[in-house]
């Protein structure tokens, strides 16, 4: 679990910092930076699936699975169109990405051992907060590309701080 989290921490941050730091807001940054969070979820999980072997697969799978999907979808529909349908688009996508890594985190928590059982829920509550924020409020694209900024944030520093975290005896 622990690869995982250094992989989707160092991803998340990585887009947080580019966006926090970069002074254009636009829809067309904010999908760039989704291409690449789903990219490195997508392709990160194909290496740590063939690497991996302490960790679940279906923790692996199926964010990567989803993330995958988002990004088809990305090359599939950002290309052209008007400014409002853009928007929907990339907050839809948002929305997807996730609300779907937060059901297969929820879902995947309740197998695990207490340490990973609880930092699963925290991960799961965000991004289903994250959905419901990208599904339900009526964002401008200043503030969509902000919340998905927040969202990376976030979720980086506590993926960063599970991973950091010292490990039961009998998982090491």
């Amino acid at each position: 679990m622990r690869s995982v989290n250094i992989l989707r921490a160092s991803i998340f941050a990585i887009a947080a910092a580019f966006l926090i730091f970069n002074q254009d807001h636009s829809i067309t940054i904010g999908t760039t930076v989704l291409q690449f969070v789903t990219a490195g979820i997508a392709f990160g999980g194909l290496v740590l699936i063939k690497t991996e072997t302490s960790t679940k697969r279906s923790l692996i799978i199926v964010p990567a699975a989803i993330a995958a999907f988002v990004l088809g979808l990305t090359f599939i529909f950002s290309s052209g169109g008007t400014d409002e349908s853009n928007l929907a688009v990339f907050t839809g996508l948002v929305a997807i990405l996730a609300g779907g890594t937060a059901i297969a985190e929820f879902v995947s928590s309740r197998q695990a051992v207490d340490g990973d059982k609880l930092e699963l829920r925290i991960s799961s509550a965000l991004g289903l907060l994250t959905a419901l924020v990208f599904w339900l409020a009526p964002l401008d694209a200043l503030n969509a590309v902000g919340f998905l900024s927040a969202y990376l944030s976030v979720s980086a520093v506590q993926r960063a701080i599970w991973a950091a975290a010292p490990m039961k005896r009998k998982e090491q």
